[in-house]
């Protein structure tokens, strides 16, 4: 039985409050509503997004400036025009050019209640609907007076199903020039970000430079450490981008590193990473999603607050009311060392606070789907037995499970008649509905939590990637497949021209990283919205989430069967440390909505 949500539910959470710092600044919280009024204001302010000196008050006329929260990395790395030789602190900002303040309106930004804003996107920032003058020409390497040069790579070695075009196979080892006309022949992920070119470049304030996006698709065969450097090696003496926005596929830390050493940006780290690896390239590297240490922090608090000192609540075993007793379940698949060093760092955050472990058991292959691979002696099929018989015979009430989606085990413990809590954290495969359909339903019903940073989001026509996609390229048929699938490149991009724009005309390292820190830490009130900020020293942008429960029966939206996790709270967000002291099975209401998330359906077979 559900029980009753309370009745004291607070207001939803915190979005980015995005914020444009310089001579003239604003500050603002964004509004609820995904979908805002197009029109534009009759005459539009632009602000100058460049921060204040750390170190200097902000003039005194520069707004409202009470929640700004000013950050800076200690250095930028980088070579080329501009750069800093490892510099420990940031030069005084540049000048404000000639044609800010009030100007003709060359970029379409909306109005909201709180200001213009860039686009319809509650993570955009906020309006400079005008520039001309002196943007600096050439300060940084891929950096002219009229182009930005963005490469984007890409593993070969996959196929993209349900495209408009049925399945698409990826060429080896090939640039795509998306400045150029489209060809019949483009594979998918050209179609896609030459549409994605369109919007950003129409949208978001450049400073009268175009961002050229190329597409590389990565050399054939099984990759190496020494094939990764010399790919990055390759790209940048090929292309001399400012920024790559990097999907190389395995070993991508190699490739990241390599041009990362180049003093290229990138914008593309999939899978997370450690604040560590971030801190070894500062500025260069960005992720939108969270580090390892934020994502299992997240988790780890929410297991304390809503699980270590709790009875069990929602297992469907005959120990309903009893003291916990948890087992973890984690992977070793050496090919995510970053599963595994989650489930460490969260490890220690619930032990930190009481938690103890009866049982620690370990499966072999992440991102499996059950009875997609031939049994073999070390295949998840054949621990989960086992693994499952040793938390039956600890007494384990309560499953840990910290990143690694599989599915064999919920099969094993239906097989076991064995139905614990399990309490999972978000993967991108494990907080989609398509991932937890794939599971033994009776085991998931009612019975799991999944703790995410995944917003709310409805239909796929609702979200903001559809929105762009569809004004750029209106009726395009690989629209609905790209922000079903890939949404990914749609906030990586975001956040590459977020940088840009914040930056200001003098574009280089140190003026994005000065603009990003200048965003303020604030809450979201929006379920369909992240906090969204950058802490000094933080490269990573999300820092909320979720905790759903699966509900078998429900419908997710825009799913063609049923099987959703429904959001407590409407969806609520909460940091880390400010989860309610309540059980978890107390916040649980058979009206709590539906996330729209699919997860994705490429599932990797293994």
């Amino acid at each position: 039985m559900v029980a009753p949500r309370r009745a004291d539910w607070a207001r939803k959470y915190p979005p980015l409050a995005a914020a444009l710092v310089g001579v003239l600044l604003a500050v603002f919280v964004l509004p609820s509503a995904l979908n805002v009024p197009q029109s534009n204001p009759t005459q539009t302010l632009e602000f100058a997004p460049i921060s204040p000196e750390d170190d200097q008050p902000p003039p005194p006329d520069a707004g409202n400036l009470e929640s700004l929260s000013l950050g800076s990395s200690s250095s930028v790395g980088g070579n080329g025009p501009g750069a800093a030789d490892g510099a420990a602190g940031l030069p005084p900002p540049p000048g404000i050019p000639d044609g800010f303040g009030a100007r003709p309106v060359t970029k379409r930004c909306v109005q909201t209640p709180s200001g213009p804003r860039q686009t319809e996107d509650p993570l955009a920032p906020p309006c400079v609907a005008h520039f001309e003058g002196d943007n600096g020409g050439e300060t940084y390497r891929g950096v002219t007076a009229e182009e930005i040069t963005v490469l984007i790579t890409l593993t070969s070695n996959s196929c993209d199903g349900i495209t408009s075009r049925g399945t698409e196979c990826r060429p080896a080892d090939q640039y795509f020039d998306l400045s150029l006309p489209g060809a019949d022949d483009d594979p998918y992920p050209v179609r896609a970000f030459r549409v994605f070119q369109q919007y950003f470049n129409t949208r978001y304030q450049t400073y009268g430079r175009t961002v050229r996006l190329w597409v590389y698709f990565t050399g054939p065969g099984t990759a190496t450490p020494e094939s990764r450097r010399a790919e990055a090696n390759g790209n940048v003496a090929a292309r001399d981008p400012f920024a790559v926005i990097g999907y190389p596929g395995s070993l991508e830390d190699d490739y990241l590193r390599t041009i990362a050493g180049h003093g290229v940006l990138n914008f593309g780290s999939m899978e997370g990473r450690p604040a560590s690896f971030f801190g070894e390239h500062p500025g260069l590297i960005w992720s939108y999603t969270a580090s390892i240490d934020e994502k299992a922090k997240l988790y780890g608090s929410y297991v304390c607050a809503e699980i270590v000192d709790e009875p069990v609540s929602f297992s469907a075993n005959a120990d309903v009311g009893q003291p916990r007793r948890l087992g973890m379940l984690r992977t070793t698949d050496d090919r995510y060392p970053g599963f595994q060093l989650f489930a460490e760092v969260a490890r220690q955050h619930i032990e930190d606070c009481g938690g103890k472990f009866v049982a620690d058991v370990t499966f072999p292959v992440a991102d499996r789907v059950h009875g997609n691979r031939s049994d073999t002696a070390e295949s998840n099929s054949t621990v989960g037995p086992g693994n499952i018989a040793e938390f039956v015979a600890n007494g384990v009430t309560t499953v840990i499970w910290p990143q690694g989606y599989e599915t064999d085990h919920t099969h094993a413990a239906r097989r076991a008649n064995y139905l614990p809590e399990w309490v999972i954290a978000g993967d991108g495969r494990h907080e989609g509905y398509l991932g937890a359909q794939q599971q033994e339903q009776s085991v998931l019903d009612t019975h799991a939590f999944v703790v995410t940073g995944q917003p709310l989001e409805g239909e796929t026509e609702e979200t903001a990637c559809f929105q762009a996609f569809e004004e750029a390229a209106p009726g395009h048929p690989d629209v609905s497949f790209t922000c079903a699938i890939h949404q990914d490149w749609y906030h990586d991009l975001r956040q590459l021209f977020t940088g840009i724009q914040v930056a200001g005309p003098r574009l280089e390292p140190r003026s994005i990283d000065r603009g990003f820190h200048a965003i303020p830490a604030i809450a979201s009130t929006d379920p369909r919205v992240p906090a969204c900020f950058y802490n000094p020293g933080d490269y990573t942008c999300v820092k909320d989430g979720v905790a759903m429960w699966w509900d078998a029966d429900a419908t997710a939206p825009g799913a063609n069967t049923p099987g959703c996790w429904r959001m407590p709270e409407a969806g609520r967000r909460y940091f880390a440390g400010d989860w309610p002291r309540a059980d978890a099975a107390s916040r649980m209401s058979d009206d709590d909505p539906c996330n729209g998330f699919s997860g994705g359906l490429n599932f990797t077979v293994s």
